[in-house]
């Protein structure tokens, strides 16, 4: 985990030094609650960091570096454009999509059904060996058929609505302020790492 954070942090740098002032899109937007909710839990970070600490202490002094230098950018950086940012309205824009796409298959699910159903309750009035019967009996069929592949489509585009719910739910929850708190973290973690390591250094005969 380590050693993604600094490559992510500068795509969130890139994305603030370079926004309009308050203009996202859902696209744009996404790299700052995905970077929050990939790293917010930072005794993972540390837990790493003391492992990493006796196998290679030279690679984590240089991603801690890394990291210090991200943290004090993000920091030096205007960050007040993200307040005018409405995530969870963003959020519930990029979900639109998928909402309609379902509501639509379901509409046309339940269209079919009902015409299924009602060529289904026109068998049931019919004498079984009569000539009648069997034509609406094939159409009967046919028309199961196309109401139940609408219902499969309607049903599959449900779960990627919920998928894509789910997958991004970060976003309709994001604060601006739980970054900041954040790189705070983040940046004391580095500066602890790397004075930690410094001195081990200097410890050695």
């Amino acid at each position: 985990m380590i050693q993604q954070i600094p490559q992510r942090l500068h795509e969130v740098n890139t994305l603030l030094a370079t926004c309009q002032q308050g203009v996202f899109s859902f696209e744009e937007a996404l790299p700052l609650p995905l970077f929050y909710q990939d790293f917010n839990d930072t005794n993972l970070l540390v837990k790493e960091a003391v492992c990493l600490v006796k196998e290679n202490p030279g690679m984590l002094l240089d991603f801690s570096s890394s990291l210090l230098s991200e943290t004090k950018t993000y920091l030096s950086l205007d960050r007040t454009p993200l307040q005018a940012v409405d995530f969870e309205s963003l959020f519930g824009e990029h979900l639109k999509a998928f909402e309609l796409r379902h509501e639509e298959a379901k509409a046309t699910a339940t269209k079919l059904w009902r015409e299924y159903s009602g060529v289904s309750n026109r068998l049931d009035f019919l004498l079984l060996d009569s000539e009648e019967y069997s034509l609406l009996d094939v159409e009967c069929s046919a028309a199961k058929t196309k109401s139940d592949e609408a219902h499969a489509r309607a049903n599959l585009l449900y779960k990627e609505y919920q998928q894509e719910r789910d997958r991004y739910f970060c976003v309709y929850c994001f604060k601006p302020m739980f970054l900041d708190v954040l790189v705070e973290r983040l940046k004391g973690i580095a500066g602890s790492i790397i004075s930690d390591i410094n001195r081990m250094q200097e410890d050695k005969p």
